[in-house]
C-alpha cells in the first residue's frame, strides 16, 4: 500500500513539469516549480529503489536494518540537528543585524517549531517500533 502512495509522487512531479511548459509564469515561479519538482520526483525515486533493493537484495537489507548503523545514523541525525540550530540562529542573528525583520522572524519560527517537530516525529517512530 505505501509502495503504492509513491507512485502518486510520480504523478505530481509530471504535473509539475506540464504546468511549468504550457503556462506563462514569471521566471521566479518557473524557478520554485523546477525546484518543487526536483524534490519530488529525488524523494519519490528514491523511496521507491530503496524499498526494492530491500525486498531483492539481501545484503543491502542487512546494511540497512543493522542495528549498529541504525545507532550511527541517529547519532549523526543528532549532531546534524544541533548544527543546523545553531546555523539558523547565526542566520536568524544576521537578518536582525541587516534589519530584514521579516527573514529573521521566519527564521526564529523555524527554530521554535522544530522540537516541536522533534517530539511529534519521536512519538510517531515510537509507535511505529
Amino acid at each position: 500500500m505505501k509502495e503504492k502512495f509513491w507512485y502518486f509522487g510520480y504523478i505530481v512531479a509530471l504535473l509539475l513539469i506540464l504546468l511549468m511548459a504550457f503556462t506563462e509564469f514569471p521566471p521566479g515561479a518557473d524557478m520554485a516549480l523546477a525546484i518543487l519538482f526536483t524534490c519530488v520526483f529525488s524523494v519519490t525515486h528514491t523511496q521507491l529503489l530503496h524499498r526494492r533493493m530491500l525486498h531483492t537484495d539481501s545484503s543491502y537489507r542487512i546494511n540497512v536494518l543493522d542495528e549498529r548503523n541504525i545507532a550511527i545514523k541517529e547519532k549523526a541525525g543528532n549532531i546534524t540537528n544541533m548544527i543546523t540550530l545553531m546555523l539558523l540562529g547565526i542566520a536568524m542573528l544576521i537578518f536582525i543585524t541587516l534589519n530584514y525583520m521579516v527573514s529573521a522572524i521566519i527564521v526564529g519560527v523555524i527554530i521554535l517549531i522544530q522540537p516541536l517537530v522533534l517530539i511529534i516525529a519521536s512519538s510517531i517512530i515510537e509507535k511505529k517500533i
